[in-house]
């Protein structure tokens, strides 16, 4: 009796130790397609991924490299929540390792990609924590740089590019960021130099002609301008900005015609662009064309145009006239008070619009991050 059950108990051993052999191959098979997938076998890549995960072979450090890779391999879908799965992955990986230091690097960047740019730099500061490589800290400045422009941090922002330019000259993306927030700081001559030097760089690289293009306008420089946005819209036919910024240069210098043919692409490209119709329908009023004129503001919003004029008019004279008759505030007329005020206000329009067009720009450039995959 005692003999059955020995061989029953050993026979039970051999089966659960066959078993375990062929699990773990297995396993071990998913793990290295899991690691050393490529773009071209996603599916199965990411199929090998999770059932590695769902083994229940690794832990810890292990499992969440194996969820880092599944994130990473998400990216070469094109699954409508591809980006969704990718978040939840890199956290599960981070919550498994803290110091995931690639896992949190990517997610600064979905991060960024959804404006949650507290949580992006508060990712890359951890990253920064765990320890990173040249590369990844040139991730990790890039991120963070384009977190804080966002924001309006534009210093902070020029820090981080500058200390990812020092690891790589050559860096694009970090040049173009620090030449739109020396843009948006007023430091036009900066910007230029880290435009020239993209441009030197990728010459058949549409942005920074057009990024250039902003700051030579902002100089007054017209016909630099109308070169630099010309040569964007050679590289790339349907920049909408650049016809934009092309058709603002051209109106500056009087030649109406070729504004309204700029304004014209974009609203060929877009009919419902506000900016391009309010500007054709400025250009047609210089020419004193005025049913071209409603025919773009629409009624409605010519008569707000024509309501905010008359208002601004009533409000000059008023200013005159008061300033004929009064003499207040330490001796200065209400003209000169009104003066001053309208000063103040051009300035924070400057300021405004200069950190407007460096976000554009930012944004237009967020795309070329590099996610890291190890």
């Amino acid at each position: 009796m005692r003999s059955g059950i020995s061989a029953h108990v050993w026979l039970a051993a051999l089966v659960f130790a066959a078993a375990a052999a062929v699990s773990w191959p297995a396993a071990a098979d998913d793990r290295q397609e899991c690691l050393n997938g490529s773009k071209e076998t996603a599916a199965a890549t990411i199929a090998a991924c999770t059932r590695a995960i769902e083994s229940g072979d690794y832990d810890d450090g292990e499992l969440s490299n194996l969820y880092h890779h599944r994130g990473y391999a998400w990216s070469w879908t094109s699954l409508a929540d591809c980006v969704d799965r990718a978040l939840k992955d890199y956290t599960d990986a981070i919550r498994l390792e803290p110091k995931a230091v690639s896992s949190l690097l990517n997610r600064s960047h979905i991060y960024n990609q959804r404006h949650d740019y507290d949580r992006a730099i508060a990712d890359v500061n951890r990253a920064f924590e765990g320890g990173l490589s040249d590369y990844g800290k040139r991730v990790g400045y890039d991120e963070r740089g384009y977190a804080y422009q966002v924001k309006g941090d534009i210093d902070r922002a020029i820090t981080d590019y500058t200390d990812s330019i020092q690891l790589n000259a050559n860096n694009y993306f970090a040049l173009t960021g620090r030449g739109s927030a020396y843009h948006a700081k007023g430091d036009l001559d900066r910007a230029i130099a880290d435009h020239d030097q993209v441009i030197a760089l990728y010459p058949k690289y549409a942005l920074p002609y057009y990024n250039r293009c902003l700051v030579y306008r902002e100089k007054g420089d017209l016909d630099r301008a109308i070169a630099d946005c010309s040569q964007a819209i050679a590289l790339y036919p349907q920049y909408r900005d650049a016809y934009y910024y092309r058709g603002d240069a051209y109106q500056a210098k009087g030649d109406v015609d070729r504004a309204i043919a700029d304004y014209d692409q974009i609203i060929a490209l877009d009919p419902k662009d506000r900016d391009a119709l309010s500007s054709r329908a400025t250009a047609h009023l210089s020419r004193g064309d005025f049913r071209r004129v409603i025919a773009d503001f629409g009624q409605g919003q010519l008569l707000l145009w024509l309501t905010t004029i008359v208002l601004l008019a009533v409000i000059g004279w008023l200013c005159s006239r008061t300033g004929v008759h009064a003499r207040r505030w330490s001796g200065r007329t209400m003209i000169e008070v009104c003066e001053q005020q309208i000063v103040d206000m051009q300035h924070r329009n400057a300021a405004l619009e200069r950190i407007a067009a460096a976000l554009e720009n930012a944004q237009s450039i967020a795309e070329t991050t590099s996610m890291i995959r190890q």
